[in-house]
């Protein structure tokens, strides 16, 4: 479960990380202002879309591991 949590806050941290770069540095083809502020935006919802789903994906984890807990358990206790 420590590994999961783990990984989830790296690829966050390098999600953001792409983020930062692509914010600050546009493409080559983004030449006006209006360009460069869409890039941003583009960029912007990426990053939201891809933390909301790890952030999921984090949280099924640790559900799914408590269950196993519980499971074990009862296992357990009903011997």
């Amino acid at each position: 479960m420590k590994l999961i949590i783990s990984l989830a806050i790296l690829v966050a941290i390098g999600l953001f990380g792409g983020a930062w770069f692509w914010a600050t540095h546009p493409p080559a083809y983004a030449v006006t202002i209006a360009q460069r502020i869409d890039h941003h935006y583009v960029v912007a919802a990426y990053t939201i879309a891809w933390v909301i789903q790890l952030s999921y994906l984090t949280w099924l984890g640790i559900k799914w591991q408590s269950q196993k807990r519980a499971a074990e358990r009862l296992d357990r206790s009903s011997r």
